[in-house]
């Protein structure tokens, strides 16, 4: 009996866009990938991101990533961002998450429209949704909670960005 096999926790693999500083001209390297989190009952694909999260804060320096068919062993030190997508706008409704509850019932305090210039020089715009405590209400508040990664809502995607890989952050004025 292969041992091996009794030792392995049940994952899934969510697919996302992984963004990777490496050693090309350009400095990055942006692949289709699959994560793996814990088999686990969820009530969304919000609830998968706080999975995604979680494994990324977690203090093991290395996650297994299926990348181009194979599965590799990341750095996550080398990770600039991981992508999910929201939804599908072409797809038809999930079966295993109609209503998308974590979309519709997670209610943030407030919400911080900004630019994400991060190294390499690419930029991200999207909202920075917070609850944080009534003292700390600021952008710079959000930022300095102790987690290496953090969330960016864009219109299409959720987006998780390592906090070492970020330049600056300059706040936008709302949209009306």
């Amino acid at each position: 009996m292969d041992r091996s096999a009794e030792l392995r926790i049940p994952t899934i693999a969510i697919p996302v866009r992984i963004a990777i500083v490496c050693d090309r001209p350009d400095g990055l390297a942006i692949e289709q990938a699959e994560l793996f989190v814990a088999d686990a009952p969820r009530r969304g694909r919000s609830q998968m991101l706080d999975d995604l999260a979680e494994l990324l804060d977690a203090p093991m320096t290395f996650v297994p990533a299926r990348i181009g068919g194979a599965v590799r062993l990341v750095a996550k030190s080398s990770i600039l961002c991981v992508a999910i997508r929201r939804r599908d706008p072409d797809a038809l409704p999930s079966t295993e998450f109609p209503d998308e509850p974590s979309e519709v019932l997670m209610l943030y305090d407030r919400q911080h429209r900004v630019e994400i210039e991060l190294l390499h020089g690419s930029k991200l715009e999207g909202l920075l949704l917070d609850s944080s405590p009534a003292d700390r209400p600021r952008v710079i508040d959000h930022l300095n909670r102790a987690v290496h990664f953090i969330r960016l809502w864009t219109q299409q995607e959720h987006v998780l960005i390592n906090k070492a890989q970020i330049v600056a952050v300059t706040e936008l004025p709302e949209v009306q």
